[in-house]
Parts: C-alpha cells; structure tokens; sequence
C-alpha cells in the first residue's frame, strides 16, 4: 500500500494560503511561527482556569488544563525526538515533526468547557432534553435542522470545539482564526469522521468499531476547512500518524499527574499503588517503587523528608515510570510504523505498547480512587447545574436574535449583549448569505461556543451574578 509522506504531513499551507515574508522565514519557520501565536494567544491561557480532574480547587499544586497541555507537549516532543532517531525516513523532517507535536499539544485541549469532560456531557444532554421542545417560526428545533446539525448539537465534542476555536472562533487574522499551518491542525485531529459517521459507528457490536470513528473530529459547520486539510496533509480519512504520538502523550500525561495530585489529596496510599503493580505483573515496577520508599524513610536520609518521604518517594517513582513509558511509546510506534504510515493502524499506542497491562491498570486505579469520589461528583454536578442554567438563557435569548421575523425582548437583548465579540462576529461572516431558518444552527453553536469558552470561575461568577446569589 501507499504510504504517507512526510513531508506532505508537517505541510506548512495555511487555510486560506498566505505568502510567508522573507524576512520572518529567515528567523522561524512556519510551525515555529504557529507556536508563539498559540502560547500568546487567549484561548491558550484561558486554560489556566480549566478543570484537569478537581475543579475550581484552591490548591496551586494541583494541575489546570493550562499545565496540563504544557506536559503533554514536553511528553510529545520526547517521543517524536524518539522515534525520529530510531526511524530513517523521519529524520530529513525531524524539526518539522517536533515542532509540530509541540504546537498541537498545546491546542489539543482548547475546546473542552468548564468543569472538565462532564461539561461536555452538560452541553449534550441540554441538546438532547431540549431541541424537540424549542420552537422557531412554528415548528420545533429538532424538526429544522438538518440531521448532520442535530447529531453535531447532542453530540457536543471537546475535540470538534478545539478545531472550531482555531479555525474561526479565535480572531488572530481575520475570520482565519489562529490560521495555523495544516499539519498541525490535522494532528489535533483525532477522530476523522463527522457526527452522522460516529453515530453509525457506535450502532455497531462493540468489537466491530473503529477507534478512528469513536467521536466527532469535525462539525458540518467546519467540513470545507476539515477537507482542506486532509487534501494538504494527505491522510484523507485517516489519522495523521503524529496523532498517535499526541493521543499518547495526552495519555501518560494525564494518567500519571492525575495520581501525584490524588497522592498529595490523600485520595490512595503506597499499599494501594503496590497492589496495582502486583495486579498488572509489573516486578521491577514494584521493585523500584519499593526502593524509592526505602530511600526516602531510611533513618539516615528521613531528616532531608521530614514530612513525608512516601509523597517523595511516590512522586519519584511516577516520573521514572512515566519516562519508562515514554521509551514503550516510542517502541509501539516503531514497531507499527508501516501500518501507521498506511493509514491502517487503528489502535492506541498505549494499547499495544510493552507497559500496555500497567497502563490500563493505572488509569482503572485513578478512576476509582480520584476521579469517581463524592468530592468530584458534588463538584461535577455543581458543574451541570450552572452549565444548564447558561444555556437555559443564552439559547432562548439567541433564537429570535438577527431572525428576519422574529422580535427580541429587551431581556434577550441584554444576554445577547454578554456574548463575545469574536463569536459574534463569526457568526455574521459564516451567516452573511444563509436563509433565515439556516442560521438558527450556527446561532445554537455560538450559545455552546460562549458557554464552552468560559473558564470554571467565569462560569460560577456569571451563574451567581444572574441568579443573584451571594451578591
């Protein structure tokens, strides 16, 4: 079968293109000019007051999306330095390819709203209670949008929103968005199928469905700009293979920060870590966890840990394992890079990779022990209450909002009011030739838009301000 080639997968195209001034060539290339556009961004800092795993937590110590996407980066630019060492055809591309991983790691996250994944599900299931409920011009939402539209809407995708924000949301240049270079942009990418794809896929047994379709990559609202850059990277409806690196740096970098900062809650102890290496067979795993305690609680170096040599110990070993981890990624990807460079691969690297047992196991353990316990839950479902109550408002005040019949209220008009400039602004430009009835999509989007763009504490000061408590 055909490969892919790299050089076409780091392609430097912008969407539309631009002509590159010389005299910036000569100091950074174009995926370097991509990254200092995104780390001086507001979106990208915007993260800093995103949920990773404990929200709105008043600890500096624990992990924001912000830090969370700066991990990932330094992880993904490690493999890609890997892999680019040990494969021969990636080594012309090296600087390209780093660079690349570096810049979309760092955008992977942009799209998911306030109070982390269960944000997410808020917005879906709003979508889903409500658009055979919501009227405009006598016939409800679900009866007028098109079927593409309502599976984009109750399928609200952190990754869709992501591709979203640095397409057009963000106004760096124009309506351009970010206008980031295409192979970046098609490394966010990781799921390339649109809503109707996904949804037929899930329809399948379980064992039959591809992890290329397991959600959204793209609303219709994006598929021109999404078309574009597969059609400059290649991979058509395939993953980039530097996708694979992304999704397993996001990976260990989650699984392994989410224990440091559920170790330093008191969520688990040792003994609970050392039962999850006994169960996933790892003994030298166990042995250097063991070692690392006794280095840090021995009497003769205890006075350098007066606190408590576990956390230090625990903490060390979690480095070592997760850079061990690292070496296994860069491995899987080696071993599977035909089928990667093919467009044939359709597994995680974590899944097929030598620490594949004990990854699996680690990610069970932080489920039990950090992400489902009653803290969490009472914050996530503090998360849902004020996520549903924004949409409440927003939406019903945007439905008759630029309606070619329909009259505002002075209310509506006031919550329109609070709404971002730059998602107005879009709007108007992607709507300029649409029938009325057509835009009542794109202006359900912006209501999701503005309310996923909030930060956690956005989101609860508004909540409070509109409903007037602890004013």
């Amino acid at each position: 079968m055909k490969q892919f080639q790299w050089e076409q997968l780091v392609s430097s195209k912008r969407i539309p293109p631009n002509q590159p001034k010389n005299d910036l060539s000569l100091l950074r290339s174009e995926v370097e000019s991509d990254y200092y556009r995104i780390i001086n961004s507001a979106s990208f800092r915007r993260l800093q007051d995103k949920t990773q795993v404990f929200p709105l937590d008043q600890s500096d110590f624990v992990r924001t999306r912000l830090t969370h996407s700066m991990e990932v980066s330094a992880i993904a630019k490690l493999i890609g330095r890997q892999v680019c060492a040990k494969i021969k055809a990636m080594q012309p591309y090296s600087h390209e390819i780093i660079e690349t991983l570096a810049s979309a790691s760092l955008i992977h996250d942009l799209g998911n709203p306030p109070f982390g994944h269960f944000g997410e599900t808020a917005i879906r299931n709003w979508f889903k209670q409500h658009l055979d409920e919501l009227t405009y011009h006598g016939k409800t939402l679900h009866a007028l949008l098109k079927e593409q539209e309502r599976c984009d809407l109750m399928n609200y995708e952190g990754n869709a929103q992501s591709l979203r924000i640095v397409n057009g949301l963000h106004h760096l240049h124009g309506k351009n968005g970010m206008h980031l270079t295409s192979g970046v942009l098609d490394t966010i990418i990781k799921y390339p199928c649109n809503s109707l794809e996904a949804r037929k896929e899930q329809e399948k047994p379980k064992a039959q469905r591809s992890l290329l379709k397991k959600k959204i990559g793209y609303y219709a609202s994006e598929a021109t700009v999404f078309q574009e850059i597969k059609n400059n990277t290649g991979t058509l409806h395939a993953r980039n293979p530097l996708t694979y690196i992304l999704e397993a740096a996001d990976d260990l970098a989650y699984t392994f920060s989410d224990l440091e900062d559920g170790y330093n809650k008191g969520l688990f102890t040792t003994d609970d870590l050392k039962a999850v290496l006994l169960a996933s067979d790892d003994e030298k795993g166990l042995a250097k966890l063991e070692e690392k305690l006794k280095q840090t609680t021995s009497s003769h170096v205890a006075s350098y840990y007066p606190h408590d040599g576990n956390k230090q110990a625990v903490f060390s070993w979690l480095t070592l394992k997760q850079l061990y981890c690292i070496s296994a990624i860069t491995d899987a990807f080696v071993t599977h890079y035909d089928a990667i460079m093919e467009g044939r691969f359709e597994k995680e690297l974590i899944a097929v990779c030598a620490q594949a047992k004990l990854i699996l196991n680690l990610k069970t353990f932080a489920f039990q022990k950090i992400y489902n316990t009653s803290s969490i839950i009472q914050l996530e479902l503090m998360g849902n209450e004020i996520i549903s109550y924004l949409m409440d408002c927003f939406v019903n005040a945007l439905l008759p909002f630029d309606s070619e019949t329909e009259t505002m209220s002075e209310m509506e008009e006031k919550y329109v009011s609070l709404l971002s400039h730059n998602y107005m602004d879009h709007y108007f430009i992607v709507t300029k030739d649409l029938p009325d009835e057509e835009k009542v999509y794109h202006r359900l989007l912006m209501a999701a838009d503005f309310i996923g763009g909030m930060t956690d504490h956005y989101a609860k000061t508004l909540y409070q301000r509109l409903r007037g408590i602890n004013l």
